[in-house]
């Protein structure tokens, strides 16, 4: 009898094609995963360069400009860093299909709005600037990332 029931499949058993298909992801996942972590390493780059800006560097610029960037508040500087760090790690967390990469969009994008509520109304960096000031390309990711996480979540692609 004991070897009857060893020997039956097991009914228990989880069948590997139907974890395969529940786990696997198209070749889309992979390509804007990849596209976002490139796009927030991009950015990454900005935020050394604008934040570690050697004095020699600043001073070369013109007045206006000088003044923006020796006048700009610390907060300004730590919500890039979230929004920057945020976004290259909900990246690294799509990669790694994983749901922590939410909130980390969503830090992304509060660095992304608080820094746009500065250059709109508290600077003139658009003035100063000119259009690269604007925020809304980062905007308008940050809120695609956020809805494309929370549709990869609720089709079960993230743990």
């Amino acid at each position: 009898m004991l070897l009857t029931v060893l020997l039956q499949k097991n009914p228990m058993s989880i069948d590997t094609k139907t974890i395969k298909a529940r786990t696997s992801v198209p070749i889309w996942f992979w390509i804007i995963s990849i596209l976002a972590l490139l796009w927030y390493l991009m950015d990454m780059s900005a935020f050394y360069m604008r934040v570690f800006m050697a004095e020699d560097i600043i001073k070369g610029m013109p007045e206006n400009q000088q003044h923006l960037y020796q006048n700009m508040p610390q907060w300004v500087k730590l919500v890039f860093a979230a929004e920057v760090f945020g976004g290259v790690l909900g990246s690294l967390g799509l990669l790694l299909r994983k749901k922590w990469a939410l909130p980390l969009f969503y830090i992304s994008i509060l660095g992304v709005l608080y820094q746009t509520f500065y250059i709109y109304y508290l600077s003139d960096a658009i003035s100063t600037l000119g259009t690269p000031a604007i925020m809304m390309p980062m905007v308008a990711v940050g809120i695609g990332m956020i809805l494309h996480t929370r549709s990869l979540i609720s089709k079960a692609w993230l743990r």
